[in-house]
């Protein structure tokens, strides 16, 4: 159950850095030439469906972590 806790901090620790790396493309994008500009936000919409579809993900894997600990309570408790 440890290590399980342990991958689901480090894949929530990967998110948090692929929405910065989202937020700073957009920064730069937005303020950069507006001839690639329609290719870039496509690239970064990507980007961002790709975080989204991570974070939930990672809060499906938490919400099952709680049933289990749920279950593993009644079973010991």
């Amino acid at each position: 159950m440890r290590a399980l806790r342990s991958e689901v901090a480090e894949l929530r620790s990967s998110v948090d850095a692929v929405s910065r790396v989202v937020m700073e493309l957009n920064h730069d994008v937005r303020s950069g030439a507006e001839q690639s500009l329609p290719l870039f936000l496509g690239y970064l919409e990507r980007l961002r469906l790709d975080a989204d579809t991570a974070v939930a993900a990672v809060e499906v894997i938490e919400r099952q972590l709680a049933e289990m600990r749920t279950i593993a309570e009644h079973r010991h408790g």
